[in-house]
């Protein structure tokens, strides 16, 4: 997988030792932690509150998929930007893509792949986007990133 290199939304990170492992290394499990740090950036840049929302339609979102690519080693105190954009949008899924860049370099350190679904809590079944959900991405994204 590779992403663009084109990031919606753009979150800077620096890595702290308790995130290492026995190498020095960013740890494995973190790198999925990071993604939703930028996420919730994602959210926030567009002034969006999700969880009100789901709320309001009692519904929420889940993660039904989950990828994630090691392309170069990061460790202790690197300086990171965590990008993140709107790769697809379906009728209730959306997959948002990820690009972990340390400070003065091109190349993604890591890149990875999130699926979500907005489910009903009440069916527990997916469910459609809110409208006004739908046309902030439109707007956002572009249209290229709707499923046809």
């Amino acid at each position: 997988m590779s992403t663009t290199g084109k990031s919606t939304v753009s979150h800077p990170l620096r890595v702290r030792f308790v995130e290492t492992d026995m190498q020095g290394l960013l740890h494995n499990s973190h790198y999925l932690v990071y993604f939703g740090i930028a996420l919730n950036e994602y959210y926030r840049a567009l002034n969006y509150d999700r969880l009100a929302r789901g709320e309001a339609d009692n519904a929420e979102l889940r993660v039904i998929s989950a990828e994630v690519h090691y392309r170069k080693p990061i460790r202790f105190d690197d300086e990171l930007e965590i990008g993140v954009r709107v790769a697809r949008m379906g009728r209730s899924s959306i997959t948002f893509e990820y690009r972990v860049v340390r400070r003065g370099d091109t190349d993604p350190a890591a890149e990875g792949r999130q699926v979500w679904v907005y489910v009903s809590r009440e069916t527990q079944k997916s469910t459609a986007w809110p409208d006004d959900f739908v046309s902030l991405i439109r707007e956002v994204e572009g249209p290229e990133v709707f499923a046809s």
